[in-house]
């Protein structure tokens, strides 16, 4: 399981409230449109993700989550 360092602890909480995710549109090259999901930190998009990339991630952090229950 990955650690942070104690002396980033208050700046990994400050950033951590500070992202968001939205809905968003990818438009492709041929001029239509997917549903995505755009990840932000403050004001900065740190990404636009397909469904299935949203989807992913949505259920890597489920996992993480599960695993700190279960005591992994």
């Amino acid at each position: 399981m990955f650690a942070s360092l104690p002396e980033r602890y208050e700046t990994n909480v400050r950033r951590a409230a500070s992202f968001r995710a939205k809905p968003a549109v990818l438009l492709t090259p041929d001029g239509g449109k997917e549903p995505a999901v755009m990840i932000r930190q403050a004001s900065i998009i740190q990404g636009v993700l397909p469904v299935p990339e949203a989807l992913r991630l949505a259920n890597q952090i489920a996992d993480a989550l599960a695993a700190h229950r279960e005591g992994k």
